[in-house]
C-alpha cells in the first residue's frame, strides 16, 4: 500500500496536479487554483514561483536551446542505475528537489532545479520569493516530520515527507513520452511534442496530459476538455504513440538511434491533409507529412 502512494505522490502529485495548477485552468477562480497549488507543490518539494517562471518560459520556447529551461531537445544518456532507482529511490529527483531547496533556503539561488542552470538572477525581485518559499518548505516539512516521529507515525514519514522520491518509474515514463526524441528548435508544437493513446483509468490519473501536443497549441484550455479538442483537431496532427509500454519502448530505440547519429530527432506521421510541419534544425532529418516513412508502428 506505501509503494503504491508513492508511486501516485511523485506521478499525479508532480506531473499532473502541479502542472495543471500552475496554468490556473483546474477551477474557475484564481485564488482556488493559488491555494491547491502552493499545497501541492509544498508536498511534492516543488518551488510554485520557479516552476511558474520556467514553465511559462517552456511553454514560450519549447525545445529551444538555451531558451526552454525545463527539456532538453539534445539526446540525455539514461543508466541502467537510473532506472533502478526509478524503482526504488530516486537519488537524482532528491538532488534535484530537496537539495536545490536546502541551497534556496541559505540563499544559495545559483544551484538551480533544471540543468543547474539558474533561472533567475540574484538581483531579480522574485529571487527573494523563491528563498523564503524554500525555507517554508524546510521548515514545514521538518516540523511535519518531527510530530509524526512524537506521535509515533513513523509510515507518515515515507508517506508525506519522502514519497515524492521514492517508485518515481511513473512519473519518469509519461514524462519522456512528453517530448523525449522528436525535434528541437522548430517552432511547431506538432513536431516536438507527443499525443499518446492511454486507456481512461491512466488518461484520468494524468489529468489528460497524454494530448501534450494539444495541452501546447492551446495551453489555456482546462485539462478536462484536452480529448474534446483533440478529436476537433486530429486531422492536422500527427498520429498518436499507442500506448504508454508501446511509447517507453518507442523512444528507446529513438535514443539508440541517437548513441550513433547524435542529429538524429523523429518525425512522427502525419494524416493526408495535414499541414505539412516547420522545417526543422537538422533538414535531413525531416520530411513531409505525406512521404514520412517514420510512420509509428509499435
Amino acid at each position: 500500500g506505501a509503494y503504491l502512494h508513492c508511486i501516485f505522490a511523485s506521478f499525479m502529485g508532480m506531473e499532473a496536479a502541479v502542472h495543471e495548477l500552475s496554468h490556473g485552468t483546474v477551477f474557475r477562480t484564481r485564488w482556488l487554483n493559488e491555494f491547491f497549488y502552493r499545497i501541492f507543490a509544498f508536498l511534492t518539494w516543488n518551488s510554485y514561483l520557479h516552476f511558474k517562471e520556467s514553465h511559462r518560459r517552456h511553454h514560450q520556447f519549447t525545445y529551444f536551446r538555451g531558451l526552454d529551461r525545463e527539456q532538453q531537445s539534445d539526446p540525455i544518456a539514461v543508466r541502467w542505475f537510473h532506472v533502478v532507482s526509478w524503482f526504488t529511490i530516486d537519488y537524482m529527483k532528491i538532488r534535484k528537489l530537496l537539495w536545490t531547496n536546502l541551497n534556496h533556503a541559505v540563499g544559495n539561488t545559483d544551484v538551480d532545479f533544471f540543468f543547474w542552470c539558474p533561472l533567475l538572477s540574484r538581483e531579480d525581485i522574485k529571487t527573494r520569493k523563491l528563498i523564503s518559499w524554500a525555507r517554508i518548505m524546510i521548515v514545514g516539512h521538518i516540523l511535519l516530520a518531527a510530530l509524526f516521529i512524537w506521535q509515533g507515525l513513523w509510515i507518515l514519514l515515507l508517506l508525506v515527507t519522502f514519497a515524492p522520491f521514492c517508485a518515481t518509474f511513473l512519473s519518469h515514463a509519461t514524462g519522456i513520452l512528453q517530448h523525449a526524441g522528436m525535434q528541437g528548435d522548430v517552432p511547431d508544437w506538432r513536431v516536438n511534442s507527443h499525443v499518446v493513446r492511454l486507456g481512461p483509468v491512466m488518461g484520468y490519473l494524468y489529468w489528460h496530459m497524454n494530448y501534450h501536443t494539444d495541452h501546447h497549441m492551446y495551453a489555456s484550455v482546462p485539462f478536462y476538455n484536452l480529448r474534446r479538442l483533440h478529436k476537433e483537431i486530429e486531422w492536422d496532427l500527427p498520429k498518436p504513440l499507442p500506448g504508454l509500454l508501446s511509447g517507453v519502448r518507442h523512444v528507446i530505440r529513438v535514443r539508440k538511434k541517437q548513441e550513433s547519429d547524435p542529429d538524429y530527432r523523429w518525425v512522427p506521421e502525419f494524416p493526408e491533409g495535414a499541414t505539412p510541419p516547420s522545417a526543422a534544425r537538422n533538414p535531413s532529418t525531416i520530411a513531409l507529412a505525406a512521404s514520412s516513412s517514420e510512420a509509428v508502428t509499435l
